[in-house]
């Protein structure tokens, strides 16, 4: 429980040292019931649906609406929740044994055939599902019994069922995904969570209603959930601060030391919720084709003073793509410093004289900041970066098509398994090869070598070369590994700021 003047940092520990993650089991409280509650969010989710759906917002909103296969432990393990228990016969099978009595929201029920059927469509390419190269060591899924379900994978892995935990393990009623198709799923989401959808307005707001049939010991509290997309700091933030919603999330970095001293604001931080990096789209015939273009962007970025500036002293600097406080991450690792004489010398080298790209960004005030402090950096050694911004929307339109010369960008939430998002950034057939053109058979057969070890001490000697590799090739720059930061009012009680920062709105509740 927290105090009205409490200020939670809530640091992500590691494995051993009490991740709250989604589905962790929690003491029971009395909860009061009913209500609304109301949040700001960053963005609008865009969709519901959980094959598609890409960035937090939809994430977040998606879970609401479907359960996953498989929850976390506190201690990073994975726990029971669509799937009861399960068992490993040997290092390539797995026999899930699934929850009994669940239904969808439209009354269909829940069984192995459901599972199947959503991660055939998963991995069928007509769907384009972001999804499907978190699940491609799966050779063979068949029922055994309708909630007996037997995987069979190419080759052993020992992180495979952890994507299950997340918006890949989501379960979607078949009979609404074959009613409304690929195109129309993501507004008629049908799933078996602990909430239904009842209308969605794109940037206004989406309204949830309480499942009353839903299966996990008397939740939600809540009655009414309704999530609004403010992507306005000020506006949200004064939203926050006037009542008009219990809940806001990506509070202003600015106003975050004032903010702790309100009485009415409860402040929740997740230390290593998000890693930043440069994209480059290496494909021939965009200017990031060139090895040593790339590499200039290492050293001529000052992330200390983007860290001041940007961050506002928040979060910390970042060389890679695992975050703070995960077992495979080293404090130590940094490849490389700012320096813009070895900026310029590789702008020398690479020989394209004076560069002019365009970076398309999302509308988020942090990327914007941290964009303009870039631009001016990169002048000083000739690269001239137009700063373009566009909505949600059309930018993942853009980067998914290949469009993007480069991004700026980020990996939010922790995951259990950097081999999670890792392989999807860098391996030739994850689903951001499209963006970026990618492909080093050295860094894939370190995948492949890492999916197959199950020695976590090995693993992370194999995620370490998988670091380096990345920096070598200079195809994404980390410079950041932010915070995230939630502001609630004291009535909402039942928050734990889980690791991948997706609020479990099931068990919230609201008292006066």
């Amino acid at each position: 429980m927290f105090t009205r003047r409490q200020f939670v940092k809530a640091g992500v520990a590691g494995v051993a040292g009490g991740m709250l993650l989604p589905g962790f089991a929690r003491p029971a409280i009395a909860a009061s019931r009913g209500g609304t509650l109301r949040v700001a969010l960053t963005a609008d989710p865009l969709s519901f649906d959980p094959h598609l759906t890409g960035n937090l917002q939809g994430r977040g909103a998606t879970q609401a609406i479907h359960d996953t296969l498989f929850g976390i432990s506190e201690t990073g393990e994975l726990a029971p929740m669509l799937v009861e228990s399960w068992e490993q016969p040997d290092n390539r099978t797995y026999l899930l044994h699934l929850r009994s009595g669940v239904r969808f929201h439209d009354g269909t029920p829940f069984n192995a055939e459901a599972v199947i059927y959503n991660i055939e469509r998963i991995r069928n390419p007509d769907t384009k599902s972001i999804r499907a190269g978190e699940i491609k060591a799966l050779d063979t899924i068949e029922a055994i019994d309708d909630l007996t379900i037997k995987m069979v994978l190419q080759y052993p892995f020992a992180a495979f069922l952890f994507p299950f935990t997340d918006v890949a393990g989501c379960i979607g009623s078949p009979t609404a995904f074959e009613k409304y198709g690929v195109g129309k799923s993501g507004l008629n989401p049908v799933g078996t969570g602990p909430f239904k959808l009842v209308s969605y307005s794109q940037d206004t707001e989406t309204v949830m209603e309480r499942n009353g049939d839903y299966w996990d010991d008397g939740k939600p509290y809540i009655d009414r959930l309704i999530l609004r997309p403010i992507p306005t700091d000020s506006t949200r933030l004064t939203e926050l601060e006037t009542g008009g919603v219990d809940i806001a999330e990506g509070l202003p970095l600015q106003n975050i030391a004032p903010l702790r001293e309100k009485a009415d604001i409860i402040v929740s931080e997740r230390v290593g919720f998000q890693w930043e990096y440069f994209g480059f789209n290496a494909k021939e015939g965009f200017p990031f084709s060139n090895h040593k273009l790339r590499q200039a962007f290492q050293w001529l970025i000052d992330r200390e003073a983007l860290h001041q500036a940007a961050y506002f002293g928040t979060g910390s600097i970042g060389f890679s793509g695992i975050l703070p406080g995960h077992p495979f991450h080293d404090p130590t690792y940094r490849p490389y410093s700012f320096n813009m004489d070895m900026a310029k010398k590789l702008l020398d080298e690479s020989g394209v004289g004076s560069a002019e790209i365009t970076a398309y960004l999302r509308p988020e005030p942090i990327k914007q900041r941290a964009a303009q402090i870039v631009q001016a950096m990169a002048a000083d050694v000739g690269i001239k970066i137009n700063l373009e911004q566009v909505d949600y929307a059309n930018h993942r339109a853009k980067l998914r098509s290949g469009d993007l010369p480069m991004d700026m960008h980020g990996w939010w939430g922790y995951r259990p398994d950097p081999d999670q998002y890792l392989n999807i950034l860098l391996s030739s057939d994850g689903s951001y090869a499209e963006f970026h053109g990618y492909n080093n058979p050295a860094m894939d057969e370190l995948f492949r070598s890492q999916r197959a070890e199950t020695d976590q001490a090995k693993r992370r000697a194999y995620f370490r070369k998988i670091v380096e590799m990345m920096n070598e090739d200079a195809i994404y720059v980390p410079w950041h590994y932010s915070s995230d930061f939630k502001g609630l009012s004291p009535k909402v009680k039942g928050f734990r700021h889980a690791a991948d920062s997706i609020i479990q709105y099931k068990y919230l509740s609201l008292e006066d």
